[in-house]
């Protein structure tokens, strides 16, 4: 379709006229007074106007979209009455081909008349409709992501680098009770108690200077935020930063732990009461253990001892030609040498006297020439001066976790040589027991019924201490212990 031609007056007044109209852009000039629009040829060409002279209400009407035209005229009405110099507006008008497009029109008072009331006003018009297609999608992407961060569990806080809110979504909210027109454009401060302030705000500092893109917050300190109402309350929270436009923007992902850390907290106390419960029950258990092996070697061995005496009476006066008598009591001297050493086995098993009487290394020693000769294995101790008199609890249950480790070697780890070694470093106890027994496998750490380890490792833990157990197949065992020696153990610390 060939372009129509501009209605383009001749006459020498209006050479500048067409000059602009002919310039190649879509250009128009109004004239006022006389009720007409002039229009380059790209105006013609690209936008619907209707054939032939027209004025200029009727011709913007058939172009503009309804819906923007009550804003399309009211600013002709102001630039027609002088009210405004200069005018801009995006709204859309229909192509040759009837499709309606985005454009930027633009006008401006030309020139005035003799009573000064605008005469001209001329002015462009310019497709915007593919930045209006991106500005569209971006306000989409804007409106998801909104949602995004404002159905999320988790608080999403943003500030910019002066450290003020500039996004604050509903759980936020929720966590801080504060509503966004609160906090927007405030200082992140209003939300930490002011003890953290300069603390929290050189952390974001240094963060910014880091050029990390993202780290948590707690892996350093605990975080702990202000609520509205003044209550003071910790949070897991994560920290990510980047740059737009010359502009560093922080987001924070957080989360209230209040619950969590009161759980973590009444756990905790609830471990360390149970603890010290087991430190009382143990503690119980080997005063009782001894009081029954103190009885077992002073009241039964004494009274076995006496008859052993009397038997032996009876053996030397018993006259020689009676053979079955000296038989009978033969065999009652066997028995109760018998019961005399298992009276002392018992004794010894429920806890050795040389362990009170003598202290730990004694008890050591004679523990480990017993197990050597029930097991078969050689046993070499090494008890350092600083260690050898250990007060209790730490002597008992040191004393336990070593025979405990013997008797694993003995009876599952096949061993022929087992090293003990036992000393004091700073306000620590450190014990190793190494074994060249069969070693250990995972399904050993893990077997159902078999308390030994465990046993181990609740002795540990009652005295806040540590063991690590390793031991590779056939490479042997080994177990380091490392307990607190408590201070009154020690003196003052």
């Amino acid at each position: 379709m060939r372009s129509p031609e501009p209605n383009v007056p001749r006459d020498s007044e209006d050479r500048w006229r067409e000059a602009v109209l002919t310039a190649g852009l879509a250009v128009f000039d109004w004239d006022i007074p006389g009720r007409r629009i002039y229009r380059s040829p790209e105006m013609l060409a690209t936008w619907d106007y209707p054939e032939g002279p027209n004025e200029a209400v009727d011709a913007a009407r058939s172009v503009i979209h309804p819906d923007d035209f009550p804003d399309f005229w009211a600013r002709m009405t102001e630039l027609q009455g002088g009210t405004v110099e200069r005018a801009i507006l995006e709204m859309r008008m229909r192509q040759r081909d009837g499709a309606w497009r985005w454009v930027r029109w633009r006008a401006r008072i030309a020139s005035r008349g003799p009573d000064g009331r605008p005469a001209r006003v001329v002015g462009t018009v310019n497709d915007i409709h593919e930045l209006w297609k991106g500005r569209d999608l971006a306000r989409e992407s804007q409106m998801r992501l909104q949602g995004i961060v404002d159905s999320a569990m988790d608080a999403i806080i943003s500030i910019d680098d002066n450290q003020r809110i500039t996004l604050f979504n509903r759980a936020a909210e929720r966590i801080f009770g504060y509503e966004p027109l609160e906090v927007l454009g405030q200082p992140l401060e209003m939300l930490i108690p002011g003890r953290f302030h300069g603390e929290h705000h050189r952390h974001v500092e240094q963060f910014g200077r880091t050029g990390v893109s993202s780290r948590p917050m707690m892996a350093q300190r605990i975080v702990t935020a202000l609520r509205k109402s003044g209550e003071e309350f910790p949070i897991d929270a994560s920290i990510s930063q980047n740059e737009i436009r010359g502009h560093r923007f922080f987001t924070v992902i957080l989360r209230d732990v209040s619950v969590r850390e009161r759980t973590r907290r009444e756990l905790a106390q609830a471990r360390e009461d149970l603890r010290e419960l087991s430190v009382a029950s143990r503690t119980a258990r080997e005063q009782e253990n001894s009081r029954i092996s103190r009885e077992l070697h002073d009241e039964l061995g004494q009274n076995l001892t006496s008859l052993k005496m009397d038997l032996a009476w009876l053996e030397a006066n018993t006259p020689r030609e009676d053979a079955k008598f000296l038989q009978t009591l033969s065999a009652m001297r066997a028995v109760l040498d018998s019961t005399v050493a298992a009276t002392r086995r018992i004794s010894a098993d429920l806890r050795p006297l040389m362990l009170d009487d003598l202290g730990l290394a004694a008890a050591m020693e004679w523990l480990a020439e017993e197990t050597s000769r029930r097991h078969g294995f050689r046993v070499e101790l090494a008890v350092d001066e600083a260690s050898a008199n250990l007060a209790e609890p730490l002597a008992s249950q040191v004393y336990r976790i070593v025979q405990e480790s013997l008797t694993n070697a003995g009876r599952h780890a096949a061993a022929r040589n087992v090293r003990v070694a036992l000393r004091t470093i700073g306000r620590e106890v450190h014990l190793d027991v190494e074994d060249d027994g069969r070693g250990l496998g995972p399904e050993d750490l893990r077997k159902k019924g078999s308390f030994g380890l465990v046993g181990i490792r609740e002795r540990v833990y009652i005295l806040a201490g540590s063991v690590e157990i390793r031991g590779d197949a056939g490479q042997g065992t080994v177990i380091h212990v490392r307990l607190p020696i408590p201070p009154a153990e020690g003196g003052a610390p």
